[in-house]
């Protein structure tokens, strides 16, 4: 959904989009299960999405009440009641996965012109999205997160090696990465769980991303489906 956003949606448009697109798919998961209000912890004006325009935009994606608890409370506040009730270092440590990050981001979206840019979204990629979603119990999660994969880093990338720059295309022609002997292989992050499989088996592959959040995440995933040809490049 994600690949779809950045390939169909205007950069200013993309962050309330996806907010939409998350309460849409939480409205069909409520539908199954049989929940009568979606809850998510956003307050006003901490990010650009969150404004009370923005927010009024991304309700009406969905008919479902949508319930904010922390609307109007101080981030220190909300950290603070984090640490009281045991939670501040599981979300500190929790890798920030930045899969839409607009450059202008519009913090007054207007109805007619986020339902223009929808019009493009192909549809059909929620409904897939969905029909191979997996449901985890909350009392199971953590269980769910301790089942390590370990992930190798590397700070040095060897002849032989391809070093797989799953950064957005713009990055990648901002700062074009390039290695003297490496062949390097530009694969956004979008579309790399699904194209990997099309790489050669034989080879090892070093993800690589400017921060190494994305390359570890993903690097994680294709480790868990199987693939132990993957390590994540990050050099000294």
């Amino acid at each position: 959904m994600v690949g779809e956003i950045l390939a169909q949606v205007d950069d200013s448009q993309m962050g309330v989009i996806l907010k939409r697109m998350m309460l849409r798919a939480a409205t069909r998961l409520a539908d199954r299960l049989q929940i009568d209000a979606l809850v998510t912890g956003e307050a006003i004006s901490q990010v650009s999405s969150q404004t009370l325009t923005n927010l009024s935009i991304i309700d009406s994606a969905t008919p479902r009440l949508v319930l904010r608890p922390l609307l109007a409370t101080h981030k220190q506040d909300i950290i603070d009641t984090a640490t009281a009730i045991g939670t501040a270092d599981f979300a500190k440590h929790m890798p920030e996965y930045c899969g839409v990050i607009s450059v202008n981001p519009t913090t007054a979206a207007r109805g007619y012109r986020i339902e223009r840019e929808e019009a493009r979204f192909d549809m059909l990629v929620l409904e897939r999205a969905l029909e191979r979603a997996r449901l985890v119990p909350i009392d199971n999660v953590i269980d769910e997160l301790g089942k390590e994969v370990e992930v190798e880093e590397v700070a040095e990338a060897l002849p032989g090696q391809v070093v797989v720059d799953i950064r957005h295309p713009d990055a990648q022609d901002d700062a074009p990465l390039a290695l003297e002997g490496v062949e390097v292989k530009a694969l956004p992050f979008y579309a790399l769980n699904s194209r990997f499989k099309e790489l050669d088996a034989d080879r090892q592959y070093l993800l690589y991303c400017d921060k190494g959040v994305m390359s570890r995440l993903h690097a994680h995933h294709l480790l868990s489906e199987g693939h132990a040809n993957v390590r994540v490049y990050r050099p000294a």
